[in-house]
C-alpha cells in the first residue's frame, strides 16, 4: 500500500437532520493527483471541509497526514475582483503565519512571492490589481497563494468554475505539472471530469451519501477477484527505485476499500459468473 495522507473510515457528517455523507471509506495516497465527482448539493464541498478540518464529523475517523495544506475553495470571482490589493500582496497574505502578526514581509519572504509566481506564470503581473486580471490569471494567483507555504497536499473545490475552456486547460496543466515535477498531492473538485482525466490518477464520485470509486477513471492493468490492482502512471517513476539498486520496490496499491457497495456487487459478479459457468457445464454435458 502507498503512504497514505488522508484516510476516512465510517465517516458520517449532516446539518441538523439531514444526513449529507454516511458511512464514507476515503483514502488519498501521498503524490496523487485524485479528482473528486458529482452533482451540485451531492456534498463534495462538504467532503472537502472535513478533509481540511473545517467541519467534524458526527461518526467515524478522519487521518490528515500533513503539516500544511494548500486550500483553493469555490469563489465566484465577482466577490474577489474589487480586493484592494495587488498580485503580490495577495500572495503575500499565504505567508501570514510565518511573518506573524504586525511584522513586516522581509526579503525571504519576497523573494517566496516571487518564486511562486513564477511557478505559476504570473510574475509579470505582480503589481497588477486582481480586478485587472482575467479569470485565470485570478485562479493562478490563488493557487499561487496556496502553494506559497510549501503545503504536502493542495486541495481545490471547484477551481475552473467561471473559467473558459482555453484557460481552464492552463490550469489544468499547470497543476499537473506541480503533481508531477513537484510530488503534489492534489484533492480536487471538478465537474470537467474528461478534461482532466489524463492527469489524474482517479475519480471518486459523491452520490446519494456515498463515496465511491468511479469505475471508468481507474488506471489498471488487472482485477483479481475482489481487489482492484492499480499501477501508478509513469510519471512517478522517478519516485519508484528497483530492488536491484538496493531499495525497496514501490508496489502497486489496491483499492479493495472501496467500500460496502463494491464488495457486494463484486459478490454478487462472482455468484452469477458461478451459475453461468454451472450452466454452461450442463450443456456441454447434454
Amino acid at each position: 500500500m502507498g503512504d497514505r495522507i488522508i484516510e476516512m473510515k465510517n465517516v458520517s457528517f449532516g446539518y441538523g437532520k439531514d444526513n449529507i455523507l454516511h458511512d464514507v471509506n476515503f483514502i488519498v495516497n501521498r503524490q496523487e493527483y485524485v479528482g473528486i465527482i458529482g452533482a451540485n448539493g451531492a456534498g463534495k464541498s462538504t467532503l472537502m471541509k472535513l478533509i481540511l478540518g473545517q467541519l467534524t464529523p458526527d461518526s467515524g475517523e478522519i487521518t490528515v497526514n500533513a503539516n500544511r495544506i494548500g486550500y483553493v475553495p469555490q469563489v465566484g470571482f465577482s466577490k474577489v475582483a474589487n480586493f484592494p490589493a495587488n498580485v503580490e500582496e495577495i500572495v503575500m497574505t499565504g505567508l501570514h503565519r510565518e511573518i506573524g502578526m504586525f511584522h513586516l514581509p522581509q526579503k525571504k519572504h519576497k523573494k517566496k512571492v516571487a518564486d511562486t509566481l513564477e511557478l505559476v506564470g504570473m510574475q509579470e503581473y505582480r503589481k497588477r490589481m486582481l480586478s485587472e486580471l482575467s479569470g485565470g490569471q485570478q485562479q493562478r494567483v490563488m493557487i499561487a497563494r496556496a502553494l506559497i507555504s510549501n503545503p504536502e497536499l493542495l486541495v481545490l473545490d471547484e477551481p475552473l468554475t467561471g473559467i473558459d475552456k482555453e484557460a481552464g486547460q492552463l490550469l489544468y496543466d499547470l497543476l499537473a505539472k506541480i503533481n508531477s515535477e513537484y510530488g503534489m498531492t492534489i484533492v480536487m473538485v471538478t465537474h470537467n471530469m474528461e478534461q482532466v482525466a489524463k492527469y489524474t490518477n482517479r475519480f471518486y464520485h459523491v452520490s446519494n451519501g456515498s463515496v465511491h470509486l468511479d469505475k471508468s477513471s481507474i488506471l489498471c492493468d488487472e482485477v483479481l477477484k475482489d481487489k482492484m490492482i492499480i499501477a501508478k502512471p509513469k510519471r512517478y517513476t522517478k519516485y519508484n527505485t528497483s530492488k536491484e539498486n538496493g531499495t525497496k520496490k514501490e508496489q502497486p496499491y489496491d483499492a479493495s476499500y472501496r467500500g460496502k457497495r463494491h464488495k457486494k456487487m463484486t459478490e454478487d459478479s462472482v455468484e452469477n459468473n458461478g451459475e453461468d459457468a454451472q450452466k454452461k457445464k450442463e450443456d456441454t454435458t447434454c
